[in-house]
């Protein structure tokens, strides 16, 4: 029997009945292999396929940079970083003179320090505890 008529007979479920066990089992090896063949070379196709669109996707590499360009772009970073400070002292300054009634020009700001990271959960709740045992 040929594996076309085989497989056409297993199609139908009334005569699929009628076929010997080896036949049964050799169509079905046949369709197994089948279904494990396609989808295997789908997910070649699938693989080539990301892999092209992962080429055409890629950043493209960047030119070398003479030294001149560095340096300015670190000039105007480091101007950027004191405007950045500036605007920082002036949110500190807006919201002092909110806080304490008074005008802007009022407010001398000389110093502004970063405060340390702040304390754990456990520290704070262990700080509260003794603050309210000591009243």
């Amino acid at each position: 029997m040929d594996t076309i008529e085989l497989l056409q007979k297993f199609a139908d479920p009334e005569v699929m009945k009628a076929l010997s066990l080896s036949d049964r089992l050799f169509a079905g090896l046949i369709t197994t292999l089948l279904g494990m063949g396609i989808t295997f070379v789908s997910l070649v196709v699938l693989q080539i396929v990301i892999q092209l669109t992962a080429k055409l996707a890629a950043p493209k590499p960047k030119k070398k940079v003479s030294a001149d360009v560095v340096e300015v772009s670190l000039e105007s970073s480091a101007k950027k970083q004191e405007l950045h400070d500036e605007e920082i002292v002036a949110a500190i300054a807006t919201a002092l003179a909110v806080q304490l009634k008074t005008s802007v020009s009022n407010i001398v700001i000389r110093n502004i320090e970063k405060v340390g990271e702040p304390s754990s959960s456990w520290h704070k709740a262990g700080l509260a505890e003794h603050m309210n045992n000591s009243l």
